[in-house]
């Protein structure tokens, strides 16, 4: 109905639109999300949340839902959520954004669909996913990163380093892609409390968010003050300028 309403000057657009979405279902590997072939032919939690929210958008929640009963399968027993699963199973590789995307994609999913269902049966990985991320960010809360030289305090309250962007493939990095897609899971995980009528995980979830959302505000202004720039850099220590919007 949309594209009947649009005037024939728009037909590239069209076309672009529909190809693009047809990339994506073409790729998917029965509810395995993939963002392309050969060397791509992995599912990454990072990609599989955002195509994912691409085709809600387009019309298409029962591939959503799918992809993610099948990857929160995955999720380790610590709560830990898996960067990719291949073939060979879920990758082990510390990659501190993934959690909060599988809350992110829970959220986003119940926005279109009002499955409650479906957040009632993953709750308990939300949970686990929730109790990671604090576990992770208490690595990080340490008199040494607190009471520290700037380079240390300008890391306090994050998640640890990570290769979650692939300039940090060499090393890890304290990624502000992390940081924020951490605030996001926290800030949905509280969303997904609510809508279950769960005021005692609310409150708690809440109380994590407000406590973590100052954390990546102060570290950018340190790191961005230790370095003397006026952009926001890729992660704490570099300074690099981050143009793939990371």
């Amino acid at each position: 109905m949309l594209f009947r309403s649009l005037p024939a000057s728009a037909a590239q657009l069209v076309n672009t639109f529909r190809t693009t979405q047809a990339y994506i279902l073409i790729n998917a590997d029965g509810p395995s999300i993939q963002p392309g072939s050969r060397s791509y032919e992995r599912s990454w939690i990072r990609d599989g949340a955002l195509t994912s929210t691409a085709l809600l958008y387009t019309g298409h929640p029962e591939r959503v839902r799918a992809f993610v009963d099948w990857y929160a399968g995955y999720q380790f027993p610590n709560g830990k959520v898996p960067c990719v699963v291949d073939r060979r199973g879920p990758d082990p590789v510390p990659e501190h954004d993934s959690t909060g995307e599988l809350i992110y994609l829970l959220l986003k999913y119940y926005d279109f669909t009002h499955d409650r269902a479906l957040l009632e049966r993953h709750l308990p990985r939300v949970i686990a996913g929730v109790d990671y991320i604090e576990a992770l960010r208490n690595e990080r809360m340490t008199p040494e990163y607190r009471d520290g030289p700037p380079e240390k305090r300008a890391c306090y309250g994050l998640v640890p380093e990570s290769i979650s962007h692939e300039g940090y493939s060499a090393k890890p990095m304290h990624s502000y892609w992390d940081s924020f897609f951490t605030l996001r899971g926290l800030k949905d995980a509280t969303s997904i409390a609510h809508v279950l009528d769960r005021p005692d995980l609310e409150q708690r979830f809440q109380t994590l968010r407000d406590e973590y959302q100052t954390a990546p505000y102060n570290s950018l202004r340190l790191a961005m003050q230790i370095k003397n720039i006026d952009y926001i850099p890729g992660c704490v220590k570099l300074g690099d300028f981050d143009a793939s919007g990371r």
